[in-house]
Order: C-alpha cells, then sequence, then structure tokens
C-alpha cells in the first residue's frame, strides 16, 4: 500500500493506493491550530504503508512538519518527494525551468493524459486557479494562473472598507445588492479565464476541471466538461506505480 500526499497552499489531502487502484481520500486545512494532532488520529487508522510519496507546493516548514509526523507514526516507512520534470509519460513540459512549474499542475497533467485523450485543457480550482494547455502529441502549451475563486472574494473585503467577506451564493447576472455583485464578479472573471484560455490555441481542447471548487463551478458556470477531482492524485499514482516496481 502507497499513501499519496498532495500538501497544497491551504490543505494537505492525501490518497490510499493499493495496486493501481485509489481508494481512500482525506483532507485537512493545514492552516488550523491542532492540524498536527488532526493528522495523526486520521492516520492512525492507515495500515502501515510500503511507501509515502509526497507533491508539495507549500513551504519547506510544513514539509518538515510532515516527515516528522510520518517519523512518529511510521519511523522505517520509505519517503518518495515527486518534483516536476521535463518529460515524463509523454509530455513535455513548456517551462525553460522546468522545476519552477508547479508540481501539482505537472501531475494533474499526467493524470490528464494517461486517462483521458488528448488535447486538453485543464483547469485546477483551488486556492489559485491555474490552466494548463497540451496539444496532440503530448506538448504542453503553457498555461495561466489567477487567484482563486474565495480569494478574489477576500481580496475585496480586506482592502475595500465596509465589504465583508462573504460565502453565500447568489443568483447570476446583474445584481442589486454588493455581496450579490461581488459573486457575480468573481465568478465571471473565473469564466473569463477559462475562455481566454481555450482560446489561445486553434485545438479543440476537451476542457477537464479538478480541485476543490471544480463540481461547484462546472454546475454554476454550464460548462462543457469532465469533473474529475482527483486528477493529482492519478497522476502521482501513475509515478508511484512506476517507482515501486524499480
Amino acid at each position: 500500500m502507497n499513501l499519496l500526499v498532495d500538501i497544497g497552499n491551504t490543505r494537505l489531502k492525501w490518497a490510499v493506493q493499493h495496486s493501481d487502484t485509489l481508494e481512500f481520500f482525506g483532507a485537512i486545512n493545514h492552516n488550523q491550530d491542532d492540524f498536527s494532532a488532526t493528522l495523526i488520529t486520521a492516520w492512525q487508522s492507515l495500515s502501515i504503508p510500503d511507501y509515502i510519496y509526497i507533491a508539495c507546493v507549500s513551504s519547506t516548514e510544513l514539509k518538515q512538519l510532515l516527515i516528522s509526523i510520518i517519523g512518529q507514526l511510521w519511523p522505517n516507512c520509505s519517503i518518495q518527494e515527486i518534483h516536476t520534470e521535463k518529460y515524463s509519460h509523454g509530455i513535455s513540459n513548456a517551462y525553460y525551468n522546468p522545476e519552477k512549474l508547479g508540481v501539482d499542475r505537472w501531475l494533474a497533467m499526467l493524470g490528464a493524459v494517461a486517462h483521458y485523450s488528448v488535447p486538453v485543457c485543464i483547469v485546477d480550482f483551488g486556492t489559485a486557479i491555474t490552466l494548463d494547455a497540451i496539444d496532440e502529441q503530448g506538448g504542453h502549451l503553457g498555461g495561466m494562473i489567477m487567484p482563486g475563486l474565495t480569494l478574489l472574494k477576500q481580496s475585496l473585503s480586506n482592502n475595500t472598507a465596509d465589504l465583508n467577506f462573504c460565502s453565500e451564493v447568489y443568483k447570476q447576472g446583474l445584481a442589486n445588492d454588493t455581496q450579490a455583485a461581488i459573486y457575480n464578479g468573481c465568478l465571471y472573471a473565473v469564466k473569463g479565464f477559462i475562455e481566454a484560455g481555450l482560446r489561445q490555441t486553434l485545438l479543440p481542447l476537451r476542457l477537464i476541471l479538478t480541485g476543490g471548487d471544480a463540481k461547484f463551478l462546472a454546475t454554476t458556470l454550464e460548462l462543457d466538461a469532465v469533473v474529475d477531482a482527483q486528477l493529482v492524485f492519478k497522476g502521482m499514482a501513475l509515478l508511484s506505480s512506476e517507482q515501486s516496481v524499480q
């Protein structure tokens, strides 16, 4: 059994991999005060992993804390950190410095090409929203990044007088209420971002959405897309299966 761990900007997520099958998923906000205790409690119910694979776009300090927790729970377990590469599994990275591409974006691309037909456009809705396009030959055409839906709304709340952050959902369209107007402005900014990304190539890109807000935004924005919340883990499973055989 492998334990796959994705350390994002807001949440730590994990999946249990048996052979090529992903069977169990969990997530914890790593900014919460009782993060370590909550994670230890959650992981104590797991079987001892053969290998643990980590993909991290968060701080080095958080990664080291995680490694310390793993040492407490399973002191003899092998840990492997996954990094972005220039080329892997038929995908060529467009970045001049491949390591500068977030490993979560790289893994989502690997998962998308392994499970869906190219060309594809992958949009990951997390703390940030990322978009990456891949052509018929597996060539990464590049990508775009914008603040996530929550960050967009928080930025107005934090930098504008008399506006409080609101997570409520409103009817789409022109609004006669400030909170609804903010909601719709942010929502249509996200939609415009996706539409602009799709227009950057003449290819008929298949749209694949992943991340925490994927299902909500796919429905709300009425996007013609596949929603696959586990795309990053599918990319990790591809690499972990390969490395476990070696």
